[in-house]
């Protein structure tokens, strides 16, 4: 049973969002917490906009120690009366309660934050991740930055052996279903990143972008996509700091910028009008009173922050300094929105194609239900053909036993495939369970 729980831009606030975001050693030691409470799997997807844990329990949950039940109308115990948190699928796995409080009390974090999260089971999660990849649940609607966002999170999962074999293939298929999107309709043209609305917004804060020196904390995607969005603007005056001097080099190699040493962040400030934040720190780099004395030293000239990170670089009070403006990712908003607009129409499109993907997974996923009844047919069919071939053997001396080895295989097999058929169509390929029970009762070994 894969399951999902996360918030996202639309659930809840940067302040919420910054509390729940993984690094890859996060990831890596949450999951081994659940997986000594007995999940499958998992792959946690954390970006400025989203956390989402995607997760796979046995069948129902059932037979873990932990396994707590359900609501009898089959609701989720903490699903928000208001719709906020989602309870989007029928029944739920009697371990999700657990899957949750786990989280809180990983990032010790208080219970009333549950109301910000959705809950997502069965084929809602597969629905949910088809529609991440594809853009259409991203803040910019189309986006392709999610893709390698997805990918990361997967490929981490994958290098620290935390994919079971539905997750695996799940993830696999998303990324099937973003590329058909974006080749089918036209979700994807003109789509703007948050890189790219948080140049437009400083563009609209600041006149004559083109003539403003501009500073970029951070060297990795999001701070090239920035500088990117920044040259088409016709900026040419950037300064990259980061953490790591060499990679703010190779950085600013690339794009004839200039590299300057972390220890040195508080300074720039004097020199640049812009500063663009975007980098993983779990703290502020850019505290108020850095910027308190730099604005003292710059005549108190305006001074303008984007913080493209969660959680945020520069700390909340910097915006209560007068002629210091600081815009966050939850600030772009109306940016964003233009840009929605223009492509709304693909929406349908896009969502048709993915209801026949979900359709196509859930039948994979109905089909490895037979896959113990097929196991049990082969045994049964291979155990009478052995037992008969060996007693014929012994009393026919002139048969050469390997011919008849092989034959009596060949046999064996063309039954097996024909009863195997014909068990596809009468479980509905694994989806009926009662006659799947049957099957089995038929062909045990008992």
């Amino acid at each position: 049973m894969i399951e999902l729980l996360g918030l996202n831009h639309k659930s809840a606030p940067i302040e919420v969002r910054e509390k729940f975001v993984f690094c890859e050693e996060d990831i890596k030691r949450f999951v081994s917490i659940l997986k000594d409470k007995g999940i499958l799997g998992a792959v946690i997807l954390s970006t400025c906009n989203r956390t989402e844990i995607y997760v796979e329990f046995n069948a129902l949950g059932q037979g873990h120690p932990h396994a707590i039940k359900m609501n009898q109308n089959g609701a989720h115990p903490h699903a928000h009366p208001h719709g906020t948190a989602e309870n989007s699928h029928g029944q739920m796995s009697s371990a999700f309660e657990l899957f949750e409080e786990t989280l809180f009390k990983y990032r010790k974090v208080d219970g009333d934050l549950r109301k910000h999260f959705y809950r997502k089971s069965h084929s809602e999660v597969v629905r949910h991740l088809f529609h991440v990849v594809s853009g259409l649940d991203s803040m910019a609607l189309g986006e392709y930055q999610i893709v390698g966002q997805v990918k990361d999170a997967f490929n981490i999962s994958e290098k620290n052996q935390l994919l079971s074999p539905i997750l695996n293939r799940l993830f696999i298929k998303a990324f099937e279903a973003g590329k058909k999107v974006r080749t089918d309709t036209s979700i994807s043209r003109g789509a703007v990143s948050v890189s790219y609305a948080g140049v437009d917004l400083a563009s609209k804060k600041l006149e004559n972008i083109e003539k403003q020196a501009v500073l970029l904390v951070g060297a990795g995607q999001t701070s090239e996509l920035t500088l990117q969005n920044l040259v088409t603007k016709g900026c040419s005056n950037f300064t990259i700091v980061n953490r790591t001097y060499e990679n703010a080099v190779e950085f600013a190699s690339k794009y004839n910028a200039k590299a300057e040493e972390f220890s040195k962040l508080e300074e720039l400030l004097l020199e640049n009008n812009i500063v663009i934040t975007s980098t993983a720190s779990k703290k502020p780099l850019i505290s108020k009173e850095m910027v308190e004395r730099a604005m003292e030293l710059r005549n108190q000239q305006d001074l303008l922050f984007i913080d493209l990170s969660v959680p945020r670089n520069v700390a909340m009070d910097v915006s209560e300094l007068p002629n210091v403006h600081v815009f966050d990712v939850d600030d772009l908003n109306n940016v964003i929105e233009d840009s929605f607009e223009k492509r709304r129409g693909e929406i349908c499109a896009a969502e048709e194609i993915i209801e026949e993907l979900v359709i196509d997974f859930a039948n994979w996923v109905h089909s490895r239900n037979l896959i113990p009844t097929f196991q049990n047919i082969c045994k049964y069919f291979h155990g009478i053909s052995k037992s008969e071939l060996e007693g014929y053997l012994k009393d026919q001396k002139t048969i050469d036993s390997p011919k008849a080895s092989v034959y009596a295989e060949q046999i064996t097999n063309k039954i097996i495939h024909n009863v195997i058929n014909n068990v596809k169509a009468l479980t509905d390929n694994g989806k009926n369970h009662e006659k799947i029970q049957l099957v089995n009762q038929l062909f045990s070994q008992n």
